[in-house]
């Protein structure tokens, strides 16, 4: 076990395959934060203010 752990979201799998990298190269722990509801595409589609990932992220209680 190490004392150094990436933990990462990654709805995309895009920061899911920087984390796995950036784990192996540092020899860290890699960890992965999953959702409570999975996002659907809908949800993240930053270009709709109405989608889940816009309200979320203009929205300071997330």
């Amino acid at each position: 076990m190490s004392k150094t752990l990436v933990a990462f979201f990654s709805a995309s799998g895009v920061t899911a395959k920087l984390a796995k990298s950036l784990a192996q190269v540092t020899g860290a722990d890699l960890h992965e934060i999953q959702p409570a509801e999975p996002y659907s595409s809908a949800d993240l589609d930053w270009t709709n203010k109405k989608s889940r990932s816009s309200v979320e992220m203009n929205d300071p209680s997330y």
